[in-house]
């Protein structure tokens, strides 16, 4: 920000006139000074009467000379919600390489019933036989052409959900369980046709209910799913289902349900079988990064942001804990955030998240130092063309002006990202607003009109 304007008295030692022509372009300047574009911004963000429901913070930061231009509560704490995964963004771009890590491989050359043996364990991969990533399918296809034994060497178990979940969204999509193998995104992808319901993957078919037994329960759910909580069962009214579902598992028989999938033999390894080996492990790559990174951020896909970010604690630390990484990176690699974020999760599903419009500026800007701008804008959406900016910012000209994250939840709607102005230059900016009720739709409107003047 910039320092205090402060007037003296000065005597002139001039003749009148010019003395009044002095005062008059000093009046001038100051008036230009004080209507500069940026703080006619800043007023008007303060003066908004939308923004004034709830609280708001907003940062405008010019990424050439790392200035802040205007500043509205910039250094006051926010509920981040989806922005959080700026910060997974930049720790993958920071820890890992082109390629996802996708398995694990030993090949073992046994000397007991099983023959040679080909041990696998998972490195955390997202899309290992995910629906949306079927061309990056290396690590399955060598699977699928192995001739040994298939023993799975199962990771330290990981919580299903992060700290400051709600716990009761275990129903929806949009919160897959984490866990340190998962496979087909966690989820199962229903698709009603007129005779007929799809269930893929299949080895999850008798896992529902018939529908008679489901007409017999002496209650009927409000939704046409329902399913226990830590087991995958579900009751199924194929009345009221959508055309295309997706439905969260819990942690199923991985053995059971990979040899459901290639159709030959995958058996559990028991704990310390194969301990007194000492061969390296061999890592099978899967997808590009920024193919997932892509898929984070546009549709901001919250079980690649959490498993992500726990490959990241994997590759640097070889355990499966966010928080060691989350520690590394503010300590080590995010030191010159103007306040040190309160960071829980890889997605921002959780509550127990805080930051500031600031430090989410601060890591926007390293992102714009470190990366090829024109690949760096790719990995945001688009305003008016893609993911989840599709319906907003889509420019007068047809010209996407807005490459940014969102950031939603209950009484929680945010914006980080980079806006190009009309002569072409990118600014850095940061909206969070908290503490509304209802819809978001008219905070997201006045952060429309605002980005426009800028």
């Amino acid at each position: 920000m910039r320092p205090p304007l402060v007037i003296w008295a000065v005597k002139f030692d001039v003749m009148p006139d010019t003395r009044t022509s002095l005062i008059a372009l000093f009046s001038s300047f100051l008036l230009l000074f004080s209507c500069s574009p940026s703080r006619q911004i800043q007023r008007e963000i303060k003066k908004s009467p939308v923004f004034n429901r709830a609280f708001t913070g907003f940062t405008l930061l010019d990424p050439e000379t790392g200035h802040i231009l205007a500043d509205v509560n910039g250094d006051h704490y926010f509920t981040p919600a989806s922005t959080t995964k700026i910060l997974t963004l930049y720790s993958c771009l920071k820890v890992l390489g082109d390629s996802v890590p996708g398995l694990e491989i030993q090949h073992r050359e046994a000397k007991y019933e099983h023959g040679p043996v080909t041990l696998v364990r998972s490195t955390g991969d997202p899309t290992f036989l995910h629906p949306l990533f079927q061309i990056w399918q290396a690590p399955f296809q060598f699977l699928a052409n192995q001739t040994d034994s298939i023993f799975l060497d199962f990771e330290t178990a990981i919580e299903r959900f992060g700290p400051g979940w709600a716990w009761d969204d275990y129903l929806y999509s949009f919160q897959p369980e984490r866990s340190s193998f998962p496979i087909y995104g966690n989820v199962i992808k229903l698709l009603k046709t007129k005779d007929s319901i799809e269930i893929n993957p299949p080895f999850f078919r008798n896992n529902f209910l018939k529908s008679e037994w489901y007409d017999s329960l002496w209650y009927r759910p409000l939704v046409p799913l329902e399913r226990l909580e830590f087991k995958n069962q579900w009751s199924l009214d194929g009345k009221n289902l959508k055309e295309e579902q997706w439905l969260p598992f819990t942690e199923p028989d991985m053995a059971a349900l990979l040899t459901d999938t290639l159709k030959k033999k995958v058996t559990q390894a028991e704990p310390f079988e194969f301990m007194h080996y000492r061969e390296p492990w061999q890592t099978l790559y899967s997808t590009p990064l920024d193919t997932v990174m892509r898929r984070m951020m546009h549709q901001s896909d919250n079980l690649i942001a959490e498993q992500m970010l726990l490959q990241c604690a994997r590759k640097k630390f070889g355990v499966f804990e966010q928080d060691t990484l989350i520690k590394w990176m503010l300590d080590s690699v995010l030191t010159d955030l103007p306040q040190r974020p309160k960071w829980i999760d890889g997605s921002g599903l959780s509550r127990y998240n805080l930051m500031t419009p600031q430090s989410i500026a601060t890591v926007l800007l390293h992102l714009w130092r470190e990366q090829p701008h024109d690949t760096l804008l790719s990995l945001f959406p688009a305003g008016g063309v893609d993911g989840t900016l599709s319906d907003w910012y889509g420019g007068k000209d047809g010209k996407p002006y807005v490459f940014a994250k969102t950031g939603s939840m209950s009484s929680v709607t945010c914006l980080s990202g980079y806006v190009r102005t009309r002569r072409g230059k990118t600014l850095i900016f940061s909206f969070m607003h908290n503490h509304f009720v209802g819809s978001s739709r008219e905070w997201k409107a006045e952060m429309q009109r605002i980005l426009e003047r800028i």
